[in-house]
């Protein structure tokens, strides 16, 4: 090693001044280059990581405020249909859309049939459901009888529809055969 550092010494001693300043000079040059390259490469590489994974958080707060705005929305409409179902109350459907029905004037011949369908099996919000069949009926008293469903006390929701003309119908205001499902919940105490 000592050997190695001897001709250093002699290669320096052998230069001129304007030599020995040009060799310093290349040497800090030298220098100065790989610090660009492996310190502050690093940090331009650290620094456009940190700019991108900021963005990717900016999108992803603003598709949570999204998400909570809806989150919101969905509670409210929740509350709301909360509220209008009863703790306790069982809803007798049989008889409760037989009463519509007649306050839609439907006569029992065209209510055809009333029958329960399975029950759900939501343990919070026990579901009861059946389904109707009405037989030449007018498109007027269908859809009263369908929005005094919807618009009843009991929350009774309507899942399925159907409707088709009567074949040979020659009446002025057509007459139609609809089938549909209801179901009413009731909610545990």
């Amino acid at each position: 090693m000592n050997a190695l550092l001897d001709q250093i010494r002699a290669y320096w001693q052998e230069r001129s001044a304007r030599e020995r300043w040009l060799v310093v000079l290349g040497g800090c040059v030298i220098a100065l280059v790989l610090v660009q390259t492996t310190v502050i490469g690093q940090i331009d590489a650290s620094a456009l990581r940190a700019e991108q994974e900021a963005s990717q958080l900016e999108d992803d707060r603003i598709r949570a405020t999204r998400l909570a705005t809806d989150i919101r929305a969905v509670q409210g409409g929740l509350r709301a249909v909360e509220a209008r179902i009863r703790p306790g109350e069982k809803t007798n459907l049989l008889a409760l859309l037989e009463r519509l029905a007649t306050t839609v004037q439907i006569s029992k011949d065209q209510l055809e049939s009333i029958k329960p369908r399975q029950p759900g099996r939501n343990q919070k919000y026990p579901e009861t459901g059946v389904d109707v069949r009405l037989r030449g009926v007018t498109l007027d008293q269908t859809t009263r009888f369908l929005h005094k469903i919807e618009t009843s006390e009991s929350h009774m929701i309507i899942r399925s529809l159907g409707i088709r003309s009567r074949a040979n119908d020659k009446s002025p205001s057509p007459l139609l055969d609809v089938k549909f499902s209801v179901s009413s919940f009731e909610k545990r105490a």
